[in-house]
């Protein structure tokens, strides 16, 4: 559930407008804009540099298998690891899906250097499956869906060389994501690099396609702490666990039952029956996705130097990424 932003940080990392043409004129004109810097002398060499500021409105949806790699809880300070922690909850798959809209305001600097911001309101889900090992029974797999809502705001920047009609680009953007099932923001680090060309249509329409690669990683190591009610931190928990628990053997549901008793009479909480899902829980959890490198594709269309539309897509065996977006740009 912390990587809606997951995506939030991947979406907007290339602009592909600054690609070398030649004109149809040598005659010598001084550069009308104050960004970006040294710009007289790329417009000197016949260069068609974009407008300097660029505004940028993007749909993006994002899927991500995530690894846990750990996890610790309490209640009111008893440590519960020795019986409920990482191996005996037996993480199976965490699917992080997330879709938004995001805003991107981007500014070329030098003729080769573009910095921006960005920021994104979106929604998703996390799908958790957990296949339990407890007082030696090995238990069915237990499923449950978070839903949730994030905000995300980063900041990145943008290496472009052109030579023709061809173009290589390295991008690497940093993002925070906060939603308030969590009480830490969680830190996303994209990379990434591509290789295109244009296709000058007329002297104001190109079309451009690309390929590249993408690697993205958590930047919080120590992964994230809080404390929060179960059935809070994981909506409709209750009604699967229940659901879940009418399944089990006799066997097996007295070996949970024995469990809870131990931990009841360590912390002097009751917490059978379903209890721990009410009660304030102390936690930590460590994450890393299970699969960091995509290969990506995509495209962009100009109508003219003001106005353009491009769309990526990113794919892996455990990721899926797409971005459909329209982008403006303006003199300064």
């Amino acid at each position: 559930m912390k990587m809606r932003s997951i995506i939030l940080a991947t979406i907007l990392t290339l602009p592909v407008f600054l690609v070398a043409k030649e004109k149809t004129t040598t005659e010598e004109k001084k550069y009308p804009y104050i960004l970006p810097i040294w710009a007289d002398k790329a417009y000197k060499k016949n260069s068609d540099l974009p407008l300097p500021i660029g505004v940028g409105i993007n749909y993006v949806y994002n899927q991500m298998y995530l690894g846990i790699t750990d996890f610790s809880m309490a209640i009111n300070g008893h440590d519960l690891s020795p019986w409920l922690n990482m191996d005996t909850f037996g993480f199976q798959k965490t699917i992080a899906t997330s879709s938004g809209v995001n805003l991107r305001i981007d500014s070329w600097i030098l003729p080769f250097l573009n910095i921006y911001g960005l920021y994104s309101e979106v929604s998703g889900s996390t799908d958790v499956s957990l296949a339990p090992y407890l007082a030696g029974q090995q238990f069915p797999v237990f499923s449950s869906k978070v839903n949730f809502d994030a905000s995300a705001y980063g900041l990145g920047t943008t290496i472009v060389y052109g030579y023709h009609h061809y173009f290589v680009s390295a991008d690497i953007n940093h993002s925070w994501t906060h939603t308030e099932l969590l009480t830490k923001q969680v830190g996303i680090l994209t990379t990434s690099v591509r290789i295109g060309r244009v296709f000058n249509l007329n002297k104001q329409q190109r079309l451009s396609f690309y390929v590249g690669m993408m690697s993205r990683g958590f930047t919080d190591a120590n992964g994230n702490s809080g404390n929060i009610k179960l059935n809070d931190a994981l909506p409709g928990i209750d009604q699967a666990y229940f659901d879940w628990y009418e399944k089990l053997s006799i066997k097996q549901k007295a070996a949970l039952n024995s469990i809870y008793t131990i931990v009841e009479q360590k912390t002097g909480i009751e917490i059978g029956e379903g209890k721990i899902l009410s009660g304030d829980i102390d936690y930590h959890i460590e994450k890393e996705p299970t699969q960091k490198i995509s290969f990506q594709f995509g495209g962009q269309y100009e109508f003219n130097k003001h106005w353009g539309v491009r769309g990526e897509f990113g794919m892996a065996d455990q990721i899926k990424f797409i971005l459909i977006g329209i982008n403006h740009r303006l003199g300064f």
